[in-house]
């Protein structure tokens, strides 16, 4: 059998169908004027087509390329009848937003039968989703704080920089005192509301520079960096501790709630970042033993000697 030829679609279907897509679509004439949009576009940009009819795509312009931006999509259109990438246009209401645009040149039999065709598909929402999922594999979904894994990255270029200038840092670890019975207890939700506490005492306690981090369940890492002595982590760690004093309120309820607090620091215990935090664990456990509600005692005695 030979080729079969495809029959053409029948007047007026071709613009059914694009004006039910999802995607934007956008037509100008030779003279690169807008002659037809379909629903999408309309939706997309917050332009109806009598606005738009007669003007330029120069119309939706950013601010965001330059002229020589545009000026490589003209050449590539013009040579090889199509281009396709990112692009930043700008919607009715003056909102910026990132549009994945194809724009195609369809020749006639005249110059004047010549036609170009945007094809474009907003991606702020993806771009949003993109980075939530870019956010959430460095920060814990509950607080919102960095997790291990930036936390580990943070304290390898903090010992870095520690080194090369002399200074010193610490790493506390901090517990949350019988948290497990007050989960238990209360359930999961009031638990939640404690940590997402716990999350902004702390927060409320540090310098902009330092690291907040929720290692899971109750547990916390805090990075303190630039310390003029290791002293002054056990300074720092026993404002943290009082910032406890008075109870969390959720939902009517008045909870009391304490942290035992263990702390490594540089130079002196380690310059591995697993075997800092191991130490700081250590540092908690030893807070745990001896009544809990407090910095490691060790340390104490150790710097008011």
């Amino acid at each position: 059998m030979g080729d079969q030829v495809q029959p053409k679609l029948p007047s007026g279907v071709a613009e059914r169908i694009l004006d039910h897509t999802s995607e934007a679509v956008l037509v100008a004439d030779a003279n690169r004027e807008i002659c037809w949009v379909n629903q999408a576009f309309t939706e997309i940009t917050g332009y109806a087509f009598d606005e738009v009819h007669g003007r330029q795509p120069t119309m939706f312009r950013s601010g965001h390329h330059d002229d020589a931006f545009y000026q490589a999509i003209y050449d590539k259109l013009m040579t090889t009848g199509s281009w396709c990438g990112e692009i930043w246009r700008r919607r009715k209401d003056g909102e910026v937003f990132p549009a994945l645009l194809t724009v195609t040149r369809v020749l006639g039999a005249t110059p004047d039968d010549t036609f170009f065709v945007d094809f474009f598909t907003d991606m702020a929402a993806y771009k949003r989703h993109e980075r939530r999922v870019e956010f959430l594999v460095h920060h814990d979904v509950l607080t919102e704080l960095p997790n291990r894994f930036l936390l580990m990255d943070r304290l390898a270029g903090a010992l870095a920089r520690t080194r090369r200038r002399g200074s010193a840092l610490a790493v506390l670890f901090i517990d949350i005192d019988n948290f497990k019975s007050l989960n238990d207890r209360h359930g999961h939700a009031v638990g939640d509301a404690m940590l997402r506490a716990a999350a902004n005492r702390f927060l409320r306690c540090v310098r902009e520079g330092d690291t907040v981090c929720r290692l899971g369940g109750d547990e916390f890492v805090i990075l303190l960096e630039d310390l003029a002595s290791p002293q002054d982590a056990a300074i720092i760690g026993e404002s943290i501790r009082a910032a406890f004093h008075g109870p969390v309120r959720h939902n009517g309820m008045e909870l009391e709630m304490t942290i035992s607090i263990g702390i490594s620091h540089y130079p002196g215990d380690d310059i591995e970042a697993d075997a800092l935090i191991d130490r700081a664990d250590a540092s908690m456990y030893r807070a745990k033993r001896a009544g809990r509600n407090r910095v490691d005692p060790l340390l104490a005695r150790q710097y008011n000697r």
